[in-house]
């Protein structure tokens, strides 16, 4: 395969790695462009072009693994975590087990009226609620 298409290749993985901090197209563009120096000596040997680009995707994510890199908790901005602890009231009862409504004194992604379950026992209508997690489309929440 011709050196160009390795580095196209390569490209392209770094371009997605930008776009989804994951790491793991970072190995794959590794991988790429080391088979793109192979390719570049040696153009007619695909057999060991495909065996550099695997070994240094695989040797890549080895290290990366055993570092521990990326282990870290993350910060909560970006996340669903980041509303945790907003307050608001309850609409209706709501219950651990029957999922009820909950008006947020902030609004949440553009949204003041939120499905809600509670984290433990019964909160009447009226009472003062907080975020402790956010379920898919629904909070969990607390009586305060």
């Amino acid at each position: 395969m011709s050196y160009y298409i390795w580095l196209i290749l390569g490209v392209i993985a770094f371009v997605v790695e930008m776009m989804m901090p994951t790491f793991f197209a970072l190995f794959a563009g590794v991988g790429f462009l080391a088979a793109a120096a192979v390719s570049f000596f040696l153009p007619e040997s695909l057999f060991w072009q495909l065996i550099i680009a695997s070994a240094f995707m695989m040797i890549g994510a080895i290290v990366f693994k055993k570092r521990g890199l990326g282990d870290e908790p993350q910060d909560a901005v970006g996340t669903h975590n980041e509303f945790v602890g907003i307050k608001g009231v309850a609409l209706t009862e709501i219950s651990p087990h029957q999922e009820g409504e909950v008006s947020l004194y902030e609004p949440v992604i553009g949204g003041r009226h939120w499905p809600a379950v509670s984290a433990d026992g019964i909160i009447e209508v009226n009472s003062e609620i907080r975020i402790v997690k956010v379920n898919g489309n629904s909070l969990i929440v607390e009586k305060i």
